[in-house]
């Protein structure tokens, strides 16, 4: 590729950027501004500057190098990862904060118990100012202290009728590198979904006997218990004499050892929820513990496993449910509720790559692959007909799905959209990560693998709220989704789906994006014969006005509907119109 003033960007500057890249992920922020500031995802620009198309063969061995390298700073990155210090805690809330007092881990049990969010202070924490001030002057001298140290606290709190213990201690220097942090466990005990499960199982306990376990091991007594049921002080005995019986357990103290024992038994990620709309009674914190209730994994033909979730009522009208690349996995409370009012059940795959879901071998097809495992999934759950929730550039999968089994799909609902169009012209109404990563995946493979892995190693670095910062910083309605932290915490959950240490993402979005680039114009034709109907954001930015009108031309049969304050995140921003028109819609078929 000859040099061009005209880019900004010379050959030598290229292979530089590379090794920059490599070794500092976030330096891939600058090459992207660069790289699209010079047009070079321009097929206009491109066709003006020799070789360009042969991008990847004339970098082909610098790419390969750099991604060597690169490999090599995200292991260093990974071992150990720093929220590895709170797995033997999975049972009590617990979390780690640094000398800004910033959340920088938590376990569920800490979002549950105290609503903390990853990569925010502690004091947007649901803690009290009586609890809060005297954590933050333990927090200050464990941080700054010389040597380890560590301090134990007894508080009060506003959710929890005996006082809790924080034990706050520095973490050894290998956990952290050179930034001091401080682990803080609570014994605030965390009530695994599945532990009901499992206690039902074992020991044949009713709900209600359940929900007297639970009360017991967070330190109720019968009175608090019968106040909280309005039931009488006699009938909360009661149970708790029946409870000990099938235990078969002399005190309630007994009791809970074996509850707390049962953490190291009970399969977390294995086990059904069996919840229906029958039991929202059951706990004072149902509707939070349904939100973070663990998905459930399926273990494919070939030996793979994947993970799946499932939001709404057991017995509800299906709907399946396609996550995007960000892994929109989870929902809110409110949204979460809205699926009961409605009595819908949302159906999640978590795609290969994504999560703790297997990936796929590297020469796989994905779109197939996909498929099949969809299919899979629907066939264990029983279910042979519902329509499909698909979100941008997810649109292929429900395209290639509903072109191989029409009859399994009554409607194909696009939020934010994104058919194929000829070209490259709509690249230029992106936000220019979405136009880099988007524009490389059609001229560049090689390069976009390289810089897919970058980006994950830069979200792991900046963190997930300033990555999703830098992504759509372009659309108002998507940065104010930052600021409602009810939001929030199931945010970041969503971003550990694809940033996280567990997870190997990259692969599996450079497989995807390389099929979204390519023709798939005949996937849609084939679909014709099927409902199909967008919502798209005005705010998106991976799409503008202009190639929404473009859509219309190209896919007439299509209803096309534009949000004006609704931006990629939509799901979240539109949920309650969007969701009753498809309870609706389903009702009707």
């Amino acid at each position: 590729m000859s040099d061009d003033q005209n880019t900004k960007l010379s050959s030598a500057e290229i292979v530089d950027t590379l090794y920059d890249i490599a070794l500092d992920p976030t330096s891939l922020e600058e090459f992207v501004q660069t790289w699209t500031d010079a047009g070079l995802d321009s097929e206009q620009t491109r066709l003006m500057l020799d070789g360009f198309d042969q991008f990847d063969d004339v970098y082909q061995a610098h790419i390969s190098r750099a991604d060597t390298f690169l490999k090599r700073g995200a292991a260093h990155d990974d071992a150990p990862a720093i929220s590895d210090a709170l797995i033997p805690f999975e049972s009590l809330a617990a979390f780690i904060i640094d000398c800004d007092l910033t959340v920088v881990a938590a376990n569920e049990g800490a979002v549950q118990s105290f609503n903390v969010a990853i990569q925010a202070p502690l004091t947007q924490a649901q803690l009290s100012n009586d609890t809060l001030k005297p954590l933050k002057t333990a927090l200050q001298k464990t941080l700054h202290s010389p040597k380890p140290t560590q301090h134990l606290l007894k508080l009060e709190t506003t959710d929890s009728p005996t006082p809790v213990v924080f034990q706050i201690r520095q973490l050894p220097a290998g956990k952290s590198g050179t930034e001091t942090l401080a682990l803080v466990v609570t014994t605030k005990y965390y009530w695994n979904a599945h532990l009901g499960a499992t206690l039902e199982e074992v020991f044949q306990l009713t709900l209600a006997e359940q929900g007297i376990v639970r009360a017991l091991v967070e330190g109720k007594s019968a009175k608090e218990i019968s106040a909280e049921r309005g039931t009488s002080e006699g009938t909360v005995r009661g149970q708790i004499k029946t409870v000990l019986a099938k235990m078969n357990a002399r005190t309630q103290s007994e009791v809970i050892r074996l509850v707390l024992s049962l953490r190291d038994v009970t399969p977390s990620r294995l086990l059904p929820s069996a919840i229906d709309a029958t039991q929202v009674a059951a706990s004072p914190t149902w509707w939070r513990d349904e939100v973070w209730k663990p998905f459930q994994t399926l273990v494919m033909p070939d030996g793979r496993s994947m993970d799946y979730h499932t939001m709404g009522p057991v017995t509800g009208r299906p709907v399946l449910y396609s996550h995007m690349g960000y892994c929109l996995a989870r929902w809110h409370e409110p949204m979460v509720r809205l699926l009961y009012d409605l009595n819908l059940r949302v159906i999640c795959p978590i795609r290969a790559g994504y999560g703790k879901s297997d990936n796929l071998d590297p020469s796989a097809d994905v779109l197939a692959s996909t498929t099949h495992d969809t299919l899979f999934l629907l066939q264990h759950l029983g279910i042979d007909r519902l329509p499909y929730l698909t979100q941008g550039n997810d649109l292929i999968f429900a395209a290639h799905f509903t072109a191989n089994h029409p009859e399994m799909v009554t409607e194909v609902i696009g939020i934010c959209g994104r058919p194929p169009l000829p070209g490259d012209k709509h690249y230029a109404g992106m936000a220019r990560w979405h136009r880099f990563f988007l524009s490389t995946a059609k001229h560049a493979p090689h390069l976009l693998k390289f810089t897919a892995k970058a980006a994950v190693s830069m979200a792991r670095r900046v963190g997930a709220s300033e990555m999703f910062r830098q992504m759509n910083k372009s659309s108002p309605a998507d940065m104010a989704l930052l600021d409602d932290d009810s939001l929030l915490p199931v945010l970041q959950s969503n971003a550990e789906l694809i940033a996280g240490p567990s997870s190997n993402v990259a692969q599996a979005y450079a497989m995807e994006i390389l099929q979204t680039e390519a023709s798939w114009t005949h996937l849609m034709e084939r679909i014709k014969d099927t409902k199909t109907w967008f919502i798209n954001g005005a705010e998106d930015p991976a799409t503008d006005i202009a190639t929404i009108a473009e859509y219309r031309d190209a896919y007439p049969w299509i209803d096309i509907e534009v949000v004006p304050n609704a931006g990629q995140m939509m799901i979240y921003q539109y949920y309650e119109v969007l969701l009753r028109r498809i309870a609706l819609s389903v009702e009707l078929d």
